[in-house]
């Protein structure tokens, strides 16, 4: 076991980093009304860490459109804009669109390529993602008319706010007059369309009609509207609809998240039994085949444990990340539930024996971790995990969801142990190792105190669960008090312990 940090500075910095909170506020949206932009308080807004995509896998795809960044120095149109115009001009052609439609993009497209050569630095690198974005995708010939209405819709919003617009913070909310639907600011890629943020929002709608809470109206119209706005800006992707991402998040877009995808399930199946309303439901089914269509087009995958798991990020097939699979299973299962469809139903049951027998290697006997055989959770995807596995619990009643549960809530309430473990003599002037045992990750610190009352060593360190020890060289004989004291980092409560004084006989 090796200490991770040495000195109280560092300390410091990575106890601050284990509690690190999202920039943006949680229930803060900028709304936009012509030229007018305030800050206000929505209940109905996520949080991050409800709505978080998670952690950027490894290794990020080039930023889209990076090859066009220069200035091109020769006249005429661009290869990007010549890839947007023939896909307008194709499905226009194929009845795809309408004229009306090909006119309104080509004007978006227009005044967002305008007001990006108008703008400097940071705001030109926002706008000039989303330009250079869709042109992307238009040279892959993924353009398609479907696709169109989101990724214009994206490119208008941005051209819209980046001219004058303060900047939110990071991963901060953004909405526009007349529209329910929420925008997220990814920095140096812009506004995007997030559509996990966007099934919470409408998931509190609904929470606030069925379960009133005090300065909470319930706004069935908001609800209703919301989920009518995703609608329109489903895409057709392969033989199924979907919601898609349009950025870089460690894969290329177009991408679709199964977690997203569920939670959308979820949404519109709690929306229309509020509502009492079935005209959701075709999408719904629409949208099913994305949990049986093999990654990277749809979200299915096979397992670390063998069976059938549902994927995050479509273009990340080894990356299983628990808690997003959960709450996949989950709103497939709320769904079903809700409306009795047995094809929800067949998909939650497919994958729940593989997410089973997943949970026990997230466990780490002192805290979880973020994804099979990742790293260990922060504090918001613990809290995301344990909320997780506790509705799996309630749900289905089985026992190792209804264990974890325990064990995840036990990990947050008990100190650390900490335990002495040697030695119980020492040479003068020789290096020896103070060893002790810490289960869980803490700041430990140690003090050791001649007979004389002079300190001889007092130092802080950072340690993992396990063993651990400390370098310490007596200088002088005699008999040395050795304390230890540990911290628990994670949970953010102060949770301390202290170790019986130990002594040491230096010779």
């Amino acid at each position: 076991m090796r200490s991770l940090r040495r000195t109280p500075a560092a300390l410091a910095a990575a106890a601050a980093l284990l509690c690190v909170v999202p920039a943006a506020d949680a229930g803060t949206v900028l709304r936009v009304d012509g030229s007018e932009v305030t800050r206000a308080y929505d209940p109905s807004v996520p949080s991050n860490g409800a709505a978080d995509m998670g952690r950027m896998p490894a290794g990020p795809a080039p930023k889209a459109g990076s090859a066009q960044k220069k200035k091109n120095k020769k006249k005429g149109p661009t290869k990007g804009e010549k890839a947007v115009d023939k896909a307008l001009k194709s499905a226009l052609k194929r009845r795809g669109i309408s004229r009306r439609s090909e006119r309104s993009y080509r004007k978006t497209y227009r005044l967002a390529r305008s007001r990006r050569d108008r703008l400097r630095g940071q705001r030109r690198k926002e706008l000039n993602y989303v330009v250079t974005t869709l042109e992307a995708i238009a040279l892959r010939r993924q353009l398609t008319a479907s696709r169109m209405k989101p990724l214009f819709l994206i490119v208008q919003r941005n051209a819209q706010f980046w001219l004058r617009s303060p900047f939110p913070g990071s991963r901060g909310y953004v909405q526009f007059r007349g529209s329910q639907m929420l925008f997220e600011y990814y920095v140096g890629e812009g506004l995007q369309l997030q559509p996990l943020a966007n099934f919470k929002k409408a998931n509190s709608l609904h929470g606030a009609c069925v379960k009133p809470t005090a300065g909470v109206a319930c706004n069935r119209a908001a609800l209703a509207k919301l989920l009518d706005e995703m609608v329109a800006t489903r895409v057709k992707r392969g033989k199924f609809t979907a919601w898609e991402y349009y950025f870089d998040f460690g894969g290329r877009p177009p991408w679709i998240s199964g977690m997203a995808t569920a939670t959308g399930i979820q949404a519109f199946g709690r929306a229309g039994q509020l509502l009492n309303t079935s005209k959701w439901r075709k999408y719904v089914r629409a949208a099913y085949p994305a949990f049986t269509t093999r990654a990277p087009t749809g979200v299915l995958a096979r397992g670390p444990m063998g069976g059938n798991h549902y994927l995050q990020y479509s273009f990340a097939s080894r990356l299983y990340i628990i808690n997003a699979f959960l709450q996949s299973i989950i709103g497939l299962y709320d769904y079903a539930e809700i409306t009795g469809d047995p094809t929800a139903a067949r998909l939650w049951r497919a994958a729940e024996p593989e997410a089973r027998k997943e949970l026990p290697a997230n466990d780490t006997g002192d805290w979880s971790t973020y994804s099979y055989r990742g790293r260990e959770s922060t504090r918001e995807y613990y809290d995301l995990l344990l909320e997780f596995t506790a509705g799996m619990c309630h749900r289905l009643k089985i026992e190792q969801y209804c264990t974890t549960t325990k064990n995840f809530r036990k990990y947050i309430a008990k100190p650390a142990t900490l335990t002495f473990a040697g030695p119980a003599t020492a040479t003068k002037g020789q290096e020896t190792q103070i060893r002790f045992n810490v289960d869980k990750l803490s700041a430990v610190q140690i003090v050791i105190t001649h007979e004389n009352g002079k300190t001889s060593l007092n130092k802080t360190a950072t340690f993992r669960r396990g063993a651990g020890s400390f370098t310490w060289k007596p200088g002088a004989t005699g008999t040395y008090t050795v304390t230890l004291s540990a911290k628990e980092l994670r949970t953010g409560k102060g949770l301390r312990t202290r170790t019986e004084p130990a002594e040491i006989v230096s010779q």
